[in-house]
């Protein structure tokens, strides 16, 4: 019985029991999406805060803005290096499976929009992303449910505080005792973590039907090569810099893994991986800075997928892309694959926006792929949470951290 105390095998069952339901009484499946909807609502109301208190923290550890200033930098080269490795595994696989070829298309199912129940507003173009980071007021970013102006306050706070020096002491320690208070909170909404996922698989299943979701079979399996051929480069890259067995990162970042697999989230285990990646000894200062950073601008998932679903359609509606015509997309997908930061199911948006950048290929046609948009998301956010896991490694390397994989906990004695 104690492995059924195990947060990852209560998420499979979550997963397994979902599935059952949504394939049986598809209609019944349907209507439990609000435990897969509220579970992420939930988790999503602590992000804001959570990154605002990590990122002044981490700055303020850091003691000055040179130092944080060459971290930061660090990272964007490793996020920007990380977006490059992803458009092109994204483009090789896809085109040597070609996951679109011969595939007729089919109708959308009606009356779905998990965007609007999920309180998504997705960005209209390069402008409207530099309008969302600077919110209409200080306190407004905290409500708006979006990322990119957290960051923008939080950078502003912290650097404040470096500035006015022992006077904003008390207001540093403040905000590290709320961040202690946000992940005590997080640590109670998680364990929900398993009735979200059966929510959201029991409407995914109910909804779309095993039977169609099977014909769009090789756009996921093509997006899932793509993202495992990314994930192990990277994580071969962190044992290279580490000497860190990708296997053993894997094992120590299980549970979090798990929930992502059921909730298609990334956003919801941020403070449990902040916690297990202070634990390999990456600095919290570092921990505060890189990984809300790359929640933002590290989305590699996201850049697999705008490649792979792009030459999908194409196919599958027979629009030729000539290798110049790809590069100037990979070129795009590079700026609009950060786009969409602080959305859940921010993947499609990024695509509605590259499409529209690029005329070859009808906007329209992406309606298609919000039948598996689920799936896909899913794949997108694993792929996304293992590549800010090896940036922060890989940061922390750079910075000069000694990293230590921690000895797997011992079962305690019966």
């Amino acid at each position: 019985m104690r492995l059924f105390r195990q947060l990852y095998v209560q998420m499979i069952l979550g997963i397994v029991l979902g599935t059952i339901v949504g394939h049986v009484w598809p209609t019944i499946g349907v209507e439990l999406a609000p435990l897969g909807i509220a579970f992420v609502k939930a988790m999503r109301m602590m992000v804001p805060p959570i990154l605002f208190c990590t990122i002044v923290d981490g700055i303020v550890l850091h003691g000055g803005a040179r130092r944080t200033g060459s971290t930061i930098a660090r990272a964007i080269l490793v996020f920007i290096g990380i977006t490059i490795a992803a458009l092109l595994a994204g483009a090789v696989v896809a085109s040597l499976m070609r996951p679109g070829a011969g595939l007729r298309m089919p109708t959308l199912p009606a009356g779905i929009d998990l965007d609007r129940q999920l309180g998504a507003r997705h960005i209209t173009g390069p402008g409207d992303f530099l309008l969302r980071m600077v919110p209409d007021t200080f306190f407004s970013a905290f409500t708006a449910g979006d990322v990119l102006p957290v960051l923008f306050i939080a950078g502003l706070v912290g650097f404040g505080l470096i500035r006015i020096g022992p006077a904003g002491e008390p207001i540093a320690r403040a905000i590290r005792g709320l961040t202690q208070l946000q992940f005590a909170i997080f640590g109670f909404l998680i364990r929900a973590a398993p009735i979200g996922a059966f929510g959201a698989v029991a409407f995914t299943v109910g909804a779309y039907g095993i039977g169609f979701i099977g014909s769009l079979g090789l756009l996921v399996a093509t997006l899932a090569v793509a993202c495992a051929t990314l994930v192990a480069l990277l994580l071969g890259a962190v044992r290279a810099a580490t000497s860190m067995s990708p296997i053993r990162i894997l094992r120590h970042f299980r549970d979090e893994l798990v929930i992502v697999l059921g909730t298609s989230s990334s956003e919801v285990v941020l403070p449990r991986l902040m916690t297990k990646l202070e634990a390999l000894g990456v600095p919290p200062a570092v921990v505060g800075l890189i990984v809300p950073l790359g929640y933002t601008l590290n989305l590699a998932g996201t850049a697999v997928y705008l490649v792979v679903a792009t030459l999908f359609l194409s196919e599958a509606l027979d629009i030729a892309l000539p290798p110049d015509r790809l590069a100037l997309y990979l070129v795009v997908m590079l700026a609009t694959s950060k786009t969409a930061a602080g959305v859940t199911g921010s993947g499609f948006s990024a695509l509605l926006l590259t499409l529209s950048l690029l005329p070859d290929v009808p906007v329209g046609a992406a309606a298609m792929l919000i039948a598996v948009d689920r799936i896909l998301s899913t794949i997108r956010a694993l792929t996304s949470g293992l590549a800010n896991i090896s940036a922060t490694l890989l940061v922390a390397r750079w910075d000069g951290a000694m990293l230590v994989m921690p000895s797997p906990t011992p079962r305690s004695a019966t």
